[in-house]
């Protein structure tokens, strides 16, 4: 059995002008309301991670399993990110 293949993320610049530019026209709206909320680190962070994530999907265009797959890799690639971010710890209820 074979392992199936992450999809190559798309090159998409992880700021808001490289967000802005690959983001579906619909989203258009909804991801500068969100811009213009960001009021700290943590919620600039928090926004470019979740449209950026957007931004990888809306590459595939109609094509619904490979809008899956670019999710799946982009939600790998944000853990990655937030593990190399981290100091080890964890937090738990």
């Amino acid at each position: 059995m074979s392992t199936p293949r992450t999809p190559e993320l798309p090159d998409i610049p992880r700021t808001i002008g490289g967000i802005a530019a690959a983001l579906e026209a619909h989203w258009q709206h909804k991801f500068w309301d969100d811009v213009r909320r960001i009021h700290d680190g943590i919620s600039a962070r928090m926004t470019i991670d979740d449209w950026w994530r957007q931004a990888v999907i809306d590459t595939a265009g109609d094509d619904t399993a490979r809008r899956a797959a670019l999710e799946d890799a982009a939600d790998l690639h944000l853990i990655e990110l937030a593990g190399a971010d981290s100091d080890g710890t964890t937090m738990s209820r």
